[in-house]
This record gives C-alpha cells, structure tokens and sequence, in this order.
C-alpha cells in the first residue's frame, strides 16, 4: 500500500472573537452549530460526526460541560440547517461541504465559522486567499476543485483508446460549472473530448446515464459536489445497472460500490477540525488559523464492481491503489 501526500498550511490575521472567548471562560457551555452532509442513518456520514466528537475530546473539549453540540444535517436545504442552528444560539458554526459553508457566510459576518470539505473557498467567496482569509471564517479544504485532472486521467486509463470520455455533473449549485469547465480543460489538454451530462436533482438521474450508455461510454466520472456525495448510493447502483463503472472522488464510494474512488481523507479531517474550535475557543482569531489542504489522499479500487461489468483495470492502476477492494 502506497500513500501519496499533499501539503499545505497557510496562515493570515483577522478579528478577535470575545464574546467566544468569554462564553468558554463562563460556567455556560459554548454552543457549536454542527452542519454535516449525508444522512444520520448512513454509516459513514454518521462516522465523520463521531470523527469530529473525538477530536474534541482529544483537545479536551468536553460535552455538555465545555461545549454544546448541535446537529443539523443538510438534507436538501442548507440554508434552513444553518438558521437553526443560529436559532437556537450557535456560538461557532462547524458548516460541512461548499453550499453549507456559502450559507453560513450568508447569515452572518460575525459568528466564527470553521468550514469542512471545501473544494475551492477563495472561488466561492469564504475567504479572501488561503493566506489571509479576511473574514470570518476558515477552515479546511478538500481539493477536490483541484483533482479534475486527476480524475481525467483515471477515466483515460480505463478507457484506453476511446477518445471521449463521460461526464456527470449537478447543474443546480454554484460551484458546479466551474468544476465542469476545469475538468473539460483537462480533457482538452489530455487530447480528448468531454461528453458531460448535467442534472438538476436525482429524478433526471436515468435518462442522463441512459445518454451517457448509448455513447458507448463504460466509465463515467461523477463530479464531486454536496449533491453527488448525499446522492452517491442511488448513482452507483443506477450506473450499474446500466452497465457503467463510476469515478468519485469520495474514498467511500469505492467502499460502497463506484469502481474508483480518488480523494482525501475526511475522517482525519473531521477529526481535526475541533482543533480550530479550541484555538478559537481560546481567543484566536480566525485568520490566524491555516486554511489546510488535505496530507493525504486515497486511491482505492472495486474490483468486485470492475468484475461485474467486465471491466478490465490497468495493471499499472492496480498497483498504484492505495487499497484494492475484492
């Protein structure tokens, strides 16, 4: 098993958070606003909650006696889970995924915000630069705005020859055209030509992957956004059935059935991520945080999925995964 490393770490000024501060000092509990992506009943998504409580026990965060977690999963209105938890007196506000993160910062510029799984913050506005983000928030990004070549690769290995390669992507979010038009460039410059499929929720789900079929197409790539991980389990089944291997650049999509899986690791993320609750906790102001970048980014491969669509993976794919999945 091989692991490759990304670096990064960058640091900047900001305001001081008093009020914060104070309420930690205080014999009240300080109240987080906990917004994760996915479902409650699945386990996975559960697991990085379970990630995050960890860490705040690692840095002495205790529940109900330092801190207060409140949970409001996404579901299809990140909006309304942010003003909850701001309703019920959110003192930080632990945002998870680009179109949670955009809400939070819509509905206030003065609570700490320590953002999760951010491809792009600066191309969607949370912060200033990675350097000095300026505002009031920092956080912790994925990069999966920055893998579209990767993924492009991967999509060229197995299909070898074929000189397109598909694409699915959600048009009904913000950042989607942007990761559309990265990953196109990157197809250009490997020579081939991107045929995408774009959907605006999961009910044009079949007729998209019944195009992308009848063009021959044996793998797709499947853009990474907050609706694609929520979606990721009626995507891969659906592919399958139509005879399609999926690239995610979510880990545990490999784990659930896509036939790659190429990106970072979330749990140490969300493990880590109480670690900026406690420094902001104690005084610090938010740009004197880093906005880290993941150090460690997984390649897996399904090789049962690749057996059941006959799908012949690449040695020189196989022995560059990080984990082979039988």
């Amino acid at each position: 098993m091989r692991r490759r490393d990304f670096i990064k770490g960058i640091v900047g000024p900001f305001v001081a958070w008093p009020l914060v501060a104070d309420a930690q000092r205080g014999s009240e509990p300080t109240r987080l606003g906990l917004i994760p992506l996915g479902s409650p009943s699945n386990n996975y998504d559960f697991s990085l909650v379970e990630a995050f409580r960890q860490g705040l026990r690692k840095v002495g965060l205790i529940e109900n006696q330092n801190v207060v977690l409140d949970v409001a999963w996404v579901k299809n209105d990140p909006d309304q889970a942010v003003r909850d938890v701001l309703q019920r007196g959110a003192q930080v506000l632990i945002p998870c995924g680009s179109s949670a993160s955009a809400a939070a910062q819509r509905q206030t510029a003065t609570v700490p915000i320590v953002f999760l799984s951010v491809g792009d913050p600066v191309a969607i506005g949370l912060v200033e630069s990675l350097a000095r983000p300026g505002r009031n928030a920092t956080g912790f990004s994925d990069i999966l705005a920055d893998l579209s070549g990767k993924l492009v690769d991967l999509a060229k290995e197995l299909n070898k020859a074929q000189p397109t390669i598909s694409y699915l992507w959600h048009t009904a979010w913000p950042d989607g055209q942007h990761r559309y038009d990265s990953t196109k460039q990157a197809a250009e410059k490997a020579g081939l030509e991107l045929q995408s499929n774009g959907i605006a929720n999961s009910a044009q789900l079949n007729d998209a992957l019944v195009v992308i079929k009848q063009n021959s197409a044996t793998v797709l790539i499947v853009q990474p956004s907050p609706f694609t991980y929520g979606q990721r389990g009626q995507i891969i089944s659906a592919a399958i059935k139509y005879g399609l291997g999926t690239i995610f650049a979510f880990p545990v999509a490999a784990r659930e059935g896509s036939l790659i899986a190429y990106g970072p690791d979330y749990l140490h993320m969300y493990s880590r991520a109480p670690f900026y609750v406690d420094r902001i906790l104690k005084g610090s102001k938010p740009s004197e945080l880093p906005v880290e970048q993941p150090t460690k980014v997984e390649l897996l491969v399904n090789l049962n999925t690749a057996k059941t669509l006959g799908i012949e993976v690449p040695l020189a794919l196989l022995v560059r995964a990080d984990e082979l999945l039988e």
